[in-house]
């Protein structure tokens, strides 16, 4: 079982990088259909593979500087209050209401994504050097942490499907560049919540192992795949992930 995980991990941690939601929204939906863990703990456990996701990912993006970390810092401002209480609120959810809004909430963003990705990468500059860009007025990019780093806790996903379409609506930067900054957002966010977890006891250590391993691992293989995409395809890709882990999701009141 322990193999599954770590194959699961990987496969996640590679998808998660191409895509800049670091894994967990594969993750999570595994752990509560397979494992049979509670909303709390499958936050918690998740956020070990979002860590080494997108530990991975965003050293490579830094490399490849796609990351504008003026943005990125800002996010993790607001990020760490934001992920303090994500991680205290979970624990209030029955499990039934965590998987359905989760699931309708990952169904919302992959609507919006799909139908205008198309539109906004148009719209979009393309530099070679995001630094150039002005990528998001200050307090836009605050709230947006307080929102990514609560989202980030209280389901365990690291944040991304909060962060990636914010930047999308609210930034001026290009696909590829929203993927890297939101892994090196995430990285920075998501250890509060899972410290938080911890000191809840919500993680189950048995399953950290090959989740890490897959997520270190996979980080950088999809850091350097999502370079090969057309950035409309990438923001499609996010949305059928996005309606892959809603489903599994919500088959789990089916079939349990």
């Amino acid at each position: 079982m322990l193999v599954w995980l770590f194959i699961a991990g990987l496969g996640a941690s590679i998808f998660g990088s191409m895509v800049g939601l670091g894994g967990g929204f594969i993750i999570v939906p595994v752990l509560r259909l397979f494992f049979g863990l509670s909303p709390a703990e499958a936050a918690g456990t998740s956020l070990a593979l979002v860590i080494a996701n997108s530990g991975s990912g965003a050293i490579t993006y830094l490399l490849q500087r796609r990351v504008h970390v003026r943005v990125g810092l800002l996010i993790a401002a607001g990020g760490f209050p934001g992920s303090i209480l994500g991680a205290i609120a979970v624990k209030a959810l029955p499990p039934h209401v965590f998987d359905w809004l989760f699931a309708a909430f990952l169904l919302i963003v992959a609507a919006d994504m799909a139908y205008n990705r198309n539109k906004r990468d148009r719209a979009r500059p393309q530099v070679d050097d995001v630094r150039e860009l002005a990528g998001m007025p200050w307090p836009r990019a605050i709230l947006a942490g307080l929102g990514v780093g609560f989202v980030s806790s209280l389901f365990g996903v690291g944040g991304g499907v909060v962060l990636i379409p914010t930047l999308l609506y609210f930034s001026d930067l290009p696909a590829h560049a929203i993927s890297a900054t939101s892994h090196f957002g995430i990285v920075l966010t998501s250890p509060v919540g899972f410290v938080t977890h911890y000191v809840q006891r919500d993680i189950d250590w048995n399953k950290v192992v090959p989740l890490v391993l897959g997520g270190v691992l996979g980080g950088p293989i999809g850091a350097r795949l999502s370079l090969r995409l057309k950035s409309a395809r990438l923001m499609l890709f996010v949305s059928v992930a996005l309606c892959i882990a809603a489903a599994a999701l919500i088959l789990r009141h089916f079939i349990g």
